[in-house]
């Protein structure tokens, strides 16, 4: 081989080999954010990852937590956005459980469809808060009805849930609490003839 194409070939392997090295170089920021998801998913909370970023990779306690706060908050609403966009694929599904469900205990019953405990209270609660007229009548109708506490009322004669009946039958109760003693009048009697 000639000399002047072995030089050549040395030239280009080491520029090459430069150029492969500059490559794999990772930039500063590019590292420090493997740190953090590092630590993240070695660490079960915020301050976690901040403890092993402080402990693991020298950062300093501020700038660690810092870095743990935001990396929560992304992971956070990536599991939000996860948890919607499957709960939107079966929307048909959900409205049929809502319908099977509305009334007495709809929020057990839309556990049980599978629906977690905080969506299922959720709609619970809206749905209830649509009749609160109805809701109001039936509160009036039995602290009219009940001289005790009308929760009896309300889970017997409306079917209530006792979650509502109890706090529903509180108010009231504290309501006769507050009206001023007025000591029953005194039964009027006949004249003799």
């Amino acid at each position: 081989m000639p000399r002047f194409v072995v030089s050549r070939f040395l030239v280009l392997v080491v520029a090459a080999a430069l150029a492969a090295a500059a490559c794999h170089k990772a930039p500063p920021q590019l590292s420090r954010d493997q740190e953090v998801a590092t630590c993240s998913a070695m660490s079960v909370d915020t301050a976690g990852t901040a403890d092993c970023l402080v402990r693991l990779h020298g950062w300093k306690p501020d700038e660690a937590m810092v870095a743990a706060r935001a990396r929560q908050h992304v992971l956070d609403s990536t599991r939000a956005w996860q948890e919607d966009s499957a709960w939107r694929t079966d929307i048909v599904q959900h409205r049929r459980d809502v319908a099977r469900c509305k009334g007495n205990g709809m929020a057990r019953c839309l556990a049980l469809a599978g629906w977690s405990d905080a969506r299922a209270k959720r709609t619970a609660d809206s749905s209830w808060d649509s009749d609160k007229s109805k809701h109001a009548r039936q509160v009036a109708d039995c602290a009219r009805r009940s001289r005790g506490n009308p929760a009896s009322c309300l889970m017997l004669s409306y079917q209530w849930d006792p979650d509502r009946a109890m706090p529903a039958a509180d108010t009231v109760m504290r309501a006769r609490m507050a009206r001023p003693y007025v000591p029953p009048a005194a039964p009027r009697r006949r004249p003799r003839r």
